[in-house]
């Protein structure tokens, strides 16, 4: 567990499978120095941009859809970060035509069990996130996956549970995608080791979701999922 935050804090913000812990195994990848500005893009409740701001002193937007930024404003405040998060309520499809920073902003983009919803395209990276990093800023994303593909489509323990918007691939298939950019030069696309650790956690806590997901993991019972993480840097 974090020691900057309460276990039930943390309880109370999960959104899914542990962000906190996800963001903890690549954040150091992101070579972060006191000062720096990082993208913390779909934060979610913003546990994420805590640790990211009081862990390694950098200036964080938090940017996310479904939550408020009113409502982020509170937590952020509640642990005096609020002169270095700055929230957003914003959703990422409109940043190429919003343009709410200059581009060449950020030092680092850090995106955690979110990216698969709305960048599983070979044009979106480039198109929407990499004109905001500056060249040679670092990138690390996570997103939740398969340990191989469905070959005779989804496996019938998982049929009950299993929804098209989940946007499920495999390692070689991220990997496949972000190798197609023309600016973003991967480090390491390879499987996180904290799957079952990041889940766990969310299924130990009381979010109507982790509850219904309860049934599904058991289904899946360590056959199936995964999690990928990348890291790389921007090539301009």
């Amino acid at each position: 567990m974090n020691p900057l935050f309460s276990p039930e804090f943390i309880n109370a913000n999960l959104m899914g499978p542990s962000a906190l812990l996800l963001a903890e195994e690549v954040s150091d990848a992101l070579a972060l120095k006191p000062g720096m500005r990082v993208l913390d893009l779909a934060c979610g409740t913003g546990l994420t941009s805590l640790y990211l701001a009081s862990h390694y002193g950098v200036e964080v937007v938090a940017m996310d859809l479904w939550i408020a930024a009113e409502d982020n404003a509170r937590r952020f405040s509640e642990y005096g970060l609020s002169n270095r998060i700055t929230p957003l309520h914003m959703d990422v499809a409109d940043l190429p035509t919003v343009k709410p920073f200059p581009e060449n902003h950020f030092d680092a983009l850090l995106n955690i069990d979110a990216y698969h919803y709305f960048g599983a395209s070979s044009a979106f990276f480039d198109s929407h996130l990499a004109p905001w990093i500056k060249p040679g800023g670092r990138v690390a994303i996570v997103v939740p996956g398969l340990q191989r593909p469905f070959v005779r489509g989804v496996p019938p323990e998982l049929v009950p549970f299993w929804q098209s918007s989940m946007n499920f691939f495999t390692v070689d298939w991220w990997r496949q995608l972000w190798q197609q950019s023309a600016y973003l030069q991967i480090a390491e696309c390879t499987e996180s080791a904290r799957c079952e650790q990041a889940w766990q956690a969310w299924l130990a806590c009381s979010h109507p979701y982790a509850i219904r997901d309860r049934d599904m993991m058991a289904a899946e019972a360590g056959h199936w999922f995964n999690f990928t993480k990348m890291t790389g840097v921007i090539r301009k």
